[in-house]
């Protein structure tokens, strides 16, 4: 692995797309009941997709829980049932390598024990694993590596890692943290088998730093960094890449003072040898991440934001805004933000002080009753709310393989409702092309550029059986970028047979469409 890193800012997105067609090539339904808890859907990538619900059946004094894998085309390859106990809580979950990771907490305290159930998704043989805990650890972060689990969280408000061996089926603290006064803000894994953890260190008010720490599998550190952030300037949140490029690529969003809203993005790429500047790019210097607003307003923000550029200030315009993703591709890294308007009374940093990172969570992108409680998908925060928030405009940004803007493209979402902070957009980077998409009610909007031009598409579903139409679309359906150019939605339909009376009660089933960009 080459010593430089890359260090990236979160930025606006504009729309853009030509070209290209998007259809949808397949489709899987499931019956329903008003009863059934909803599924929990876990990317497999190539692999297919993974369906995971507690079934709310019980069978000598074990609760059952139904674990289904459907394959690219959505053709169900196999279907298992586990018996778990039923004081044992789904926290977090995860993929790698053929194995699912299905993570529990024995209750809700803290200080509980963990119990890791892997699947194989080949010959769907079960590992049963007890990750004892000796001290309150708050988890916020899961990810697997090869035949090891990482788990971030704190200890006492200060952060900490645990690894967890699956051959030993021994834990360890990963030593160098217990920092007061730090956040954790990042722990991803690398496609070689290392992980990187990323820290704000804000022990010193007038000095602050982001730590960039990267680790092997056992623990061992191989890369250290500390970048210093002026004075003026407190980040928000930050995301790194995952070295499928040399540099290692981080991205986040930053703010003046103690504001709870983001002014813009940064950006620098990471160097243990040297020093490397961070480069800050505030909201009004992007050419789609104001599109939500009025022509007027924006007018005014930009040319606000030109005039700090020239003196040297930093403009006044702050919004809520969350990076959701952050795409590594040959050529580049697409940057998926989402802006919202929270709820009542709605902290979007729950566990240091006003400041704190996101619950994150990995590949899930899951939404259902349980998704509050589940950390596994690095980019979302994923955290109850009382109170529903607004979703309101989602901005993509590509970058160069150095972290600098190339182009911005967004889409306006409708304020859709949510009652967490959680993802409701996503993007597609393939080959040079780009595909923004989200779901409302019954139709997918998507955006498709492979220039600065664009193009939109609204699809809306193909069912199976061409006599029937649906009747009612919950308010559950979501998309997320499943591989390559290829998307998934899924939800939960009412649907209505033309060849039966009006009063007879229509069909309820769980969806799962497959669309691709072409």
């Amino acid at each position: 692995m080459k010593h430089r890193l890359v260090f990236v800012v979160l930025i606006a997105l504009a729309p853009g797309f030509l070209c290209a067609q998007a259809t949808q090539t397949a489709r899987y339904e499931r019956e329903q009941k008003n009863s059934d808890n909803d599924y929990i859907l876990i990317s497999l990538q190539k692999e297919g997709l993974a369906l995971v619900r507690d079934k709310d059946k019980y069978k000598e004094g074990k609760k059952q829980w139904e674990i289904i894998r459907v394959d690219t085309t959505l053709q169900e390859v196999w279907l298992l049932e586990m018996e778990i106990e039923n004081r044992l809580r789904l926290v977090g979950y995860d993929y790698r390598d053929n194995q699912i990771y299905l993570l529990y907490r024995e209750g809700d305290h803290e200080a509980s024990s963990l119990v890791l159930f892997t699947i194989h998704t080949q010959s769907q043989a079960i590992g049963r694993y007890s990750i004892k805990q000796e001290m309150s650890f708050k988890v916020t972060h899961f990810s697997a590596l090869a035949n090891v689990v990482t788990l971030g969280g704190y200890v006492s408000s200060e952060p900490a890692i645990l690894l967890y061996d699956l051959q030993t089926e021994k834990a360890k603290l990963v030593p160098g943290f217990f920092v007061t006064n730090s956040e954790l803000l990042d722990l991803r894994v690398n496609t070689n088998n290392t992980f990187n953890v990323l820290l704000i260190d804000r022990s010193n008010k007038q000095s602050k730093k982001l730590l960039l720490k990267t680790f092997d599998a056992t623990g061992a550190s191989l890369l250290e960094d500390e970048i210093e952030i002026e004075s003026e300037r407190t980040i928000l949140s930050g995301i790194t890449s995952t070295l499928i490029n040399d540099e290692l690529l981080v991205a986040g969003t930053w703010t003046e003072g103690n504001s709870k809203q983001a002014s813009g993005i940064f950006t620098t790429l990471i160097n243990p040898f040297a020093n490397q500047p961070v480069n800050y790019y505030d909201f009004g210097r992007f050419n789609h991440f104001l599109d939500y607003l009025s022509d007027k307003r924006a007018g005014k923000i930009k040319s606000k934001s030109a005039d700090a550029a020239r003196t040297g200030v930093i403009p006044d315009f702050k919004t809520y805004a969350v990076p959701m993703r952050l795409d590594e591709q040959p050529e580049g890294f697409g940057l998926l933000v989402e802006v919202y308007q929270p709820a009542n009374n709605f902290s979007p940093y729950p566990y240091y002080g006003n400041f704190g990172p996101p619950m994150y969570a990995y590949s899930p992108y899951g939404y259902n009753p349980f998704m509050n409680r589940y950390y596994n998908a690095p980019y979302q925060y994923n955290q109850p709310v009382s109170g529903y928030s607004k979703m309101i405009y989602s901005a993509l940004t590509v970058l160069d393989l150095n972290g600098k803007p190339v182009r911005d493209f967004g889409l306006k979402l409708g304020d859709l409702k949510t009652n967490s902070l959680e993802q409701t957009s996503d993007f597609t980077f393939y080959k040079g092309e780009i595909a923004m998409a989200f779901k409302k009610e019954k139709e997918v909007r998507i955006l498709r550029s492979l220039t600065d031009e664009i193009e939109m598409d609204t699809l809306t579903s193909q069912l199976k059986n061409p006599n029937e139409s649906v009747r009612n679309e919950s308010e559950a359906s979501y998309i997320r970028n499943w591989y390559n150019n290829v998307f998934y939605v899924w939800g939960y339909h009412t649907l209505r047979d033309s060849r039966k009376g009006a009063l007879e009660s229509g069909r309820q089933i769980f969806y799962i469409n497959k669309i691709e960009v072409k």
